[in-house]
């Protein structure tokens, strides 16, 4: 039977979609991401409501996933 590490089962669905992405779409989605976290956050400021704290934490959450997918990958092209 075939058993994944531990490292694979930690991985996040983020992280496992991020990996499977190529460079240029990853790059796209950074930008999404970006353009979320700050749309959530100025929702935020105006209603206090916690949904968006939470929706811009995802969208942080996703691009840290996606810079450290396009970090790994740089570091090993060198």
């Amino acid at each position: 039977m075939f058993r994944r590490s531990r490292e694979e089962r930690a991985k996040s669905k983020v992280e496992k979609r991020a990996a499977s992405l190529p460079t240029s779409e990853l790059v796209g989605w950074s930008e999404s991401s970006v353009y979320s976290v700050s749309r959530n956050l100025s929702v935020w400021q105006r209603n206090q409501d916690p949904f968006y704290l939470e929706e811009a934490k995802i969208g942080a959450e996703a691009l840290t996933a996606i810079i450290n997918t396009l970090y790994e990958r740089t570091k090993h092209e060198r």
